[in-house]
């Protein structure tokens, strides 16, 4: 019976547990996983990469300081797939492993180690074939840096567990940044609905509207047509830019005119374009501003129309078109900072003219 302790990298058999220790350490390291990490040499995350020594003998030449947790991580996978493997052999479902990832400067034996962190996913890649993804259990702040590490070839981004106070928000990346296939708040069976007049929770709008877009979001999805974007009083950067169909989408979290309070400590958006400037704009607590981007076609861009629309039965009605102030006389697009929304944008551009 194999024993695993806190102490990353220590596992054994019986009472002389480092002995045992160091003699799986000194065997050959598997050829498979060897072969794997020098397929993907230039594709291995910092973390691994700066370690990893492919001629070395033993565990620690190859892995010097990471020694103990990528021994830990190849046994666990190994185990896994031995179990995914004749699970599929029954009955052939997709399979996948999520990851509780370390809280910051946490080391490694002071969280669960060993597992599909993003810094050892290569060696879980080369061990468990049979495992289709592998998904992150998000709860700290900076969501967007988790969600990318593993943002890899072949790995579809799903989010099993995430912090239920940032959701709503962090929902809108998952989906337009991402391209998540799936995002679970985690205790998300504690809302209740609304009685009366009270309003809905934030997260049960923002998935009413996902809901009523799904057809668009799917499409958009595969053909790269979606961004995302979250912003918090705390996010490193006020100000945040995503580029889409020729236009850059700068946005900003709302204030107040002309004293410029703060209205929202959250915003964020979900954009998917559906045809040459038209676009489709979901989420709140945002000031989003428009330009042509450079990197397309230098020119001028500028708002053709906003109209806030909702969906029921597979039918688009109008709300109402936004002009005058509602959209900063044409300038801008002010996302509500307490309702979630979703708006028909067109926008038009003008090229400049070439230099005679």
């Amino acid at each position: 019976m194999i024993q695993v302790e806190n102490e990353v990298g220590y596992l054994g058999w019986g009472r002389d547990r480092s002995s045992e220790a160091n003699r799986m350490f000194s065997a050959p390291i598997p050829g498979t996983l060897v072969r794997s990490l020098q397929e993907r040499r230039f594709q291995l995350p910092p973390e691994l990469s700066s370690h990893f020594k492919e001629h070395g003998r033993t565990w620690s030449d190859m892995f010097g300081d990471v020694a103990n947790e990528v021994f830990m991580a190849w046994n666990y996978a190994i185990y896994i797939e031995a179990a995914a493997h004749a699970g599929k052999q029954e009955y052939a479902l997709p399979m996948y492993i999520n990851a509780q990832l370390p809280a910051p400067l946490e080391k490694a034996g002071e969280y669960p180690s060993g597992g599909p962190h993003p810094y050892f996913l290569e060696i879980y890649r080369a061990a468990s074939p049979s495992i289709d993804f592998t998904s992150p259990d998000i709860y700290w702040p900076d969501f967007e840096y988790w969600v990318q590490r593993y943002e890899i070839p072949g790995n579809p981004i799903f989010i099993p567990e995430a912090r239920m106070e940032s959701a709503p928000y962090n929902a809108y990346y998952a989906y337009g940044g991402a391209r998540a296939f799936g995002f679970s708040a985690f205790g998300i069976d504690s809302l209740r609905a609304p009685q009366d007049d009270q309003p809905e929770p934030v997260l049960m709008q923002v998935y009413g509207l996902f809901e009523s877009v799904r057809d668009l979001l799917l499409s958009a999805q595969a053909s790269g047509s979606t961004r995302g974007l979250v912003l918090h009083t705390t996010s490193p950067r006020p100000t945040q830019t995503v580029a889409l169909g020729g236009y850059l989408f700068e946005a900003t979290l709302s204030r107040s005119w002309p004293a410029k309070n703060l209205l929202a400590d959250d915003g964020a958006m979900l954009i998917m374009q559906t045809g040459t400037g038209e676009f489709y704009i979901a989420g709140s607590g945002l000031t989003v501003s428009f330009a042509r981007d450079p990197d397309v076609e230098p020119g001028m861009a500028g708002i053709e129309s906003i109209e806030q629309v909702s969906r029921h039965a597979g039918q688009w009605t109008t709300e109402k078109r936004l002009n005058g102030d509602q959209s900063n006389q044409g300038r801008q697009l002010l996302l509500d900072p307490h309702q979630q929304h979703i708006f028909r944008v067109r926008l038009y551009s003008i090229p400049l003219a070439p230099r005679s």
